[in-house]
């Protein structure tokens, strides 16, 4: 193991969040269970919300960013792995509460790593990474509460994100018919077409004041929008439909009333990818390894040079980027 290493190293600084791109200790941040060189990680929109400071995520300072990670194994302390081994993890507080994935080396619990299959590349899965388990996890609260192909159609918001892009490329395999919500629809269309043929919606379409109980429109959905957009959608859900929430880019605050959930029996389900149980994560990503290949993952991805995250984040956090992004640390 070399004695140094590079890492998106966040700091603070009496109010002020500092993040840069440094050379770090081995010795001091490598010191958990087991190690691993680090092959890919992604930029997710909270890992840009933190490297940017526009949000509160990092709870521990110094930390490492980067709540997703793959690579191989090189030192392990447990049974469960062996060096060699090709192994990922996403979430379990990494980037927020533990040293992350944005760095050429990084270490965690034995048993937060799950292995990678053998006809998955580490691009591949990180191609995934969190916003793939979110995505399926949604998918999965739909599925258990009655929600099948032959009910009618899902809405999927934020659909040129990546959990949104993901979960509609998901429900098409499944045999779902999907309708999607995105904004600047004239540019993201061409995008859009590459992942499938479903409707295309306009976000304003969902940014009025919203009524009481509206046309039962779907029978379920995926949001990853929050505020107005949610408060109409919650109205336009059919009778037993449910509503998965896995996001709050137009912010935290809901405004609705209790119509459609007694009136028509409707379920909103909130989704926690970050500290879900093991069982949950296996099941998800089973489903998602039966489900796509690396074709399916290459149309929504794209691969950038670690040392370029900072300025990624910010067109993240401006809605300006539209594939996954993965970061590529082969060369450090």
């Amino acid at each position: 193991m070399q004695k140094k290493f590079n890492a998106w190293l966040i700091t603070k600084d009496i109010n002020q969040i500092v993040s840069k791109f440094v050379e770090l200790d081995s010795n001091e941040y490598l010191n958990n269970e087991v190690i691993i060189k680090v092959q890919n990680s992604a930029l997710n929109y909270k890992d840009a919300l933190a490297l940017t400071g526009s949000a509160p995520v990092v709870r521990s300072f110094p930390l490492i960013s980067g709540i997703d990670m793959s690579g191989i194994v090189i030192e392990s302390k447990s049974n469960l792995l062996k060096d060699g081994d090709r192994v990922f993890a996403t979430g379990w507080g990494l980037g927020e509460l533990h040293n992350g994935g944005l760095a050429s080396y990084a270490s965690f619990d034995a048993d937060k790593f799950m292995k990678i299959p053998s006809n998955f590349s580490f691009l591949d899965i990180m191609g995934l990474g969190t916003a793939g388990l979110t995505a399926m996890l949604s998918i999965g609260s739909l599925v258990k509460n009655g929600i099948t192909p032959d009910r009618g159609k899902i809405l999927v918001t934020g659909a040129s994100g990546a959990v949104g892009s993901i979960a509609t490329t998901l429900l098409l395999k499944m045999g779902y018919k999907v309708s999607v919500v995105t904004s600047r629809i004239d540019d993201n269309r061409d995008y859009l077409a590459h992942i499938g043929d479903f409707e295309i919606l306009d976000s304003s379409l969902f940014t009025n004041e919203p009524k009481m109980l509206s046309k039962e429109n779907w029978a379920g959905a995926i949001d990853v929008v929050g505020g107005r957009v949610l408060e109409n959608i919650i109205t336009q859900i059919s009778h037993s439909g449910v509503v998965a929430i896995c996001g709050q880019v137009r912010g935290l605050e809901l405004k609705t009333n209790l119509a459609p959930f007694f009136l028509r029996g409707i379920k909103l389900i909130g989704i926690d990818s970050a500290f879900c149980t093991k069982k949950s994560r296996v099941e998800s990503w089973e489903k998602i390894f039966t489900l796509l290949n690396g074709k399916d993952i290459e149309k929504i991805s794209e691969v950038i040079d670690l040392d370029k995250a900072y300025e990624k984040s910010l067109l993240i956090i401006e809605g300006k980027n539209k594939k996954r992004i993965i970061t590529d640390h082969q060369d450090l």
